[in-house]
C-alpha cells in the first residue's frame, strides 16, 4: 500500500503534467502558450490547429486521466483489507486533475481539467461520468450548430453547464452519495466542477458580458 502511494501518486502528478496540447502545436511549430488563448488544453488546440487536433488532444488528456484510475482501482490489491485503501484511488484521481491544471512542466500552467476529470470519472463513477459528456455533447452541439457561436467558442459554454450540471446528475445517479463509504468520492466530483468552473472564470466573464450586451441592444 505503502509503495503505491509512494510511487503511483506521483506517477499519476507527472504523467498529467504531459501536456498533449503543447507537444501537438510543437510539432507544427507552435507554441500554444503564445497563440489563441495561451491556454494548454484540447480547446486551445483545436482553434489555432484545426478541429481534428482538438479530439486527439482531447482523447489523449481523457486517458491520462482514465488509465492511473483504472491501474489504482483494479491492480493495486488490498481493497477490502486496508480501511485506507478508497484513499488511494481518490489521490490518483486528483493527482491527475491537478496535474493537468498545474503541469509542473510549464510553470504550473496547463489546461482547464474538462477531459482529464472525465477520464478520471470514467475510471471512478462511470454513470456520472456519462450523465457529464451528454450534457456537454447537447450544450456544445446547441451552441455550434443551433446558435451558430463556433465550434471552438462553444466548447467553454459546454463545460461551464457540464461542470454545474455534473455534481447534481451525481447524487441522482450514484446510489447513496451521502453515505459515509461515498462521500470522498462526491466531494471530488463537487471540487472537480468547482476547479473546472474556476478555470473557465474569463469564459463566465466573456458570457456574461455577451448577455448584458444582448440584453442592452
Amino acid at each position: 500500500m505503502n509503495v503505491a502511494w509512494w510511487l503511483l501518486v506521483p506517477a499519476t502528478y507527472l504523467l498529467a503534467s504531459v501536456s498533449f496540447a503543447w507537444i501537438v502545436a510543437r510539432l507544427h511549430g507552435v507554441d500554444l502558450r503564445k497563440a489563441g488563448s495561451g491556454n494548454l488544453g484540447a480547446t486551445n488546440a483545436g482553434r489555432v490547429l484545426g478541429g481534428r487536433w482538438f479530439a486527439v488532444v482531447f482523447s489523449a488528456d481523457l486517458v491520462k486521466g482514465l488509465v492511473p484510475v483504472l491501474i489504482a482501482v483494479h491492480l493495486v490489491p488490498g481493497a477490502g483489507a486496508d480501511p485506507q485503501r478508497p484513499w488511494l484511488d481518490l489521490a490518483v484521481a486528483a493527482a491527475a486533475i491537478l496535474g493537468h491544471s498545474f503541469t509542473c512542466l510549464h510553470g504550473f500552467r496547463g489546461g482547464k481539467a474538462v477531459a482529464t476529470t472525465l477520464g478520471v470519472l470514467i475510471g471512478l463513477v462511470w454513470l456520472t461520468a456519462a450523465c457529464a459528456f451528454a450534457v456537454w455533447l447537447l450544450v456544445w452541439a446547441l451552441g455550434a450548430f443551433v446558435f451558430r457561436i463556433g465550434r471552438a467558442d462553444a466548447v467553454g459554454p459546454a463545460s461551464v453547464v457540464a461542470a454545474v450540471v455534473t455534481p447534481v446528475a451525481h447524487l441522482v445517479v450514484f446510489p447513496q452519495p451521502w453515505a459515509w463509504g461515498h462521500v470522498p468520492v462526491t466531494a471530488l466530483v463537487f471540487a472537480a466542477g468547482v476547479l473546472i468552473l474556476v478555470r473557465h472564470r474569463a469564459n463566465i466573464g466573456k458570457m456574461l458580458v455577451r448577455r448584458r450586451t444582448a440584453g442592452n441592444g
